[in-house]
């Protein structure tokens, strides 16, 4: 049995898993304004309120580029308070005496969603996945396998320059595509247009014209999206996660109506990345 992990800005999402069934889940907050420190204490809530003596390893998705050969964070913005460095075997093995193997949380997403979820249409297809939460990641399929996020650095899609000279980021650029289509940038321009937080997609599927109007915004900015995403990594579709795509619904033909190449939605949920982070053991333990 599994302990899996998703690590993201917002939340720890976790789970049991064997046999690729999820046998119990769990979620804590992720403690801001605490340094690493905070950062971590949250990821311990998360793995002991799933340990059992049957786990035999640590499988973790998380944010932030993550070495998938030695499992340490090299880089981490400001999302992950202080973790550049991080070192998860090391964690795993002191505080848990469990294996443990960690890659980025968008990678994660894809390898769940091609092997459980909605990729499995689109195995022989080249599949570019934008993952839309507090933050926002990318992985790519290139029609046989996912591409090592160490290697060419599709998880960092989501700090390819949007807007030139647009909002800044807590990357050091400028306009990234993180500051308009995660979570946090949709819900700013949600409330700048007089809405309530998390509420355009469902106020568009009750034919509301506000909403309307800010979702033809945010689908004019993914169209722009998938073009930058394109010239790096031609795809034949556009996958989107994470907790924005979760919200969609019947915005979905908005959205496509403007995107360059077929739009589909993960279907895992807030499953992707433990699902994920599960496939990282496979013929490991």
């Amino acid at each position: 049995m599994r302990l899996c992990i998703d690590l993201g800005a917002s939340n720890v999402k976790g789970a049991l898993v064997e046999g690729g069934a999820v046998l119990k889940a769990a979620q804590v907050p992720t403690r801001h304004g605490m340094g690493r420190g905070g950062v971590v204490s949250s990821l311990t809530d998360a793995v002991e309120a799933l340990l059992c003596p049957s786990v035999d390893c640590l499988c973790v998705a998380s944010a932030g580029d993550i070495d998938e050969e030695t499992g340490i964070c090299t880089y981490a913005t400001g999302n992950l308070e202080e973790f550049t460095g991080f070192d998860f075997p090391a964690y795993a093995r002191e505080k848990f005496s469990l294996p443990c193997y960690a890659a980025n949380d968008a990678y994660c997403a894809l390898l769940g969603e091609m092997m459980f979820g909605a990729g499995r249409a689109y195995r022989n297809a080249r599949v570019a996945m934008l993952t839309l939460g507090s933050g926002v990641g990318g992985a790519y399929w290139d029609g046989k396998k996912l591409v090592s996020s160490a290697s060419r650095g599709e998880h960092k899609l989501g700090h390819l320059v949007l807007h030139e000279g647009g909002t800044p980021c807590n990357c050091g650029k400028n306009g990234c595509i993180e500051q308009y289509l995660s979570g946090r940038a949709i819900n700013r321009l949600v409330r700048a247009n007089g809405m309530e937080s998390d509420s355009l997609f469902p106020r568009l599927n009750a034919g509301d014209e506000t909403a309307k109007r800010v979702a033809e915004q945010v689908a004019d900015d993914l169209a722009l999206a998938a073009e930058r995403v394109g010239k790096l990594f031609p795809f034949d579709v556009l996958m989107l996660g994470g907790g924005v795509a979760e919200s969609i619904g019947a915005g979905l033909s908005l959205l496509a109506s403007r995107a360059p190449r077929p739009l589909v939605l993960a279907s895992l949920g807030n499953r992707a990345g433990v699902m994920g982070a599960y496939c990282l053991a496979e013929d490991k333990v």
